[in-house]
């Protein structure tokens, strides 16, 4: 079964994949539309996640965040839907790198997905020697997965008054990065 929501972001994620075409990049095309057909994988995942929260939704997130994360870590589709977001979050980031030099507007976006994808990726963020992974959030409202997020390089820190190991933490989800990634790209038609 295909979500209804997916359908129309569908549209949208094809929209995206002619607008940021590239002659220099003919596979960039087939590279969005790959996200948006792993995009309805998640979103039938995200579903269950959200099913499987529905016990916990009627407690105040401060009472219920201890038990949300001992029974949602125990769950296979949430560790399911985590795999898939990181790995999805990855890809939205080769597909920004890609397109970024010729897409100004993409720059922010990619900054904060480069911050995400590295410790991801490599364990560690970026530029730094310092080794962590960014600290799981688990939803409260809903169904969106997201990770607080560490970065050295982030906007809040003003340039040049950042103390050594100074650092931003900023939260980020798979569904907001799509969501960005799709409202940049309206913004070339």
């Amino acid at each position: 079964m295909i979500p209804n929501e997916w359908e129309a972001r569908h549209k949208l994620w094809e929209q995206a994949s002619i607008l940021l075409a590239s002659e220099e990049d003919p596979w960039i095309t087939s590279a969005i539309l790959d996200l948006s057909w792993a995009e309805r994988s998640i979103l039938m995942i995200e579903k269950e996640v959200a099913e499987a929260l529905g016990p916990f939704q009627v407690k105040a997130p401060v009472e219920r965040s201890s038990q949300v994360r001992e029974h949602l870590e125990k769950a296979p589709i949430f560790c399911e839907c985590r795999a898939h977001s990181k790995l999805w979050i990855m890809g939205l980031y080769e597909v920004c790198r890609l397109i970024r030099k010729k897409r100004d507007p993409l720059k922010p976006l990619f900054d904060e997905l480069e911050a995400a994808r590295m410790p991801f990726a490599k364990h560690e963020v970026r530029k730094k020697e310092e080794k962590y992974f960014p600290e799981l959030c688990f939803p409260l409202w809903g169904n969106e997965l997201g990770w607080m997020v560490k970065d050295y390089k982030h906007q809040n820190i003003p340039k040049g008054e950042a103390f050594a190991r100074t650092h931003a933490n900023f939260y980020v989800s798979r569904r907001n990065f799509a969501d960005r990634f799709l409202r940049v790209s309206e913004t070339y038609l």
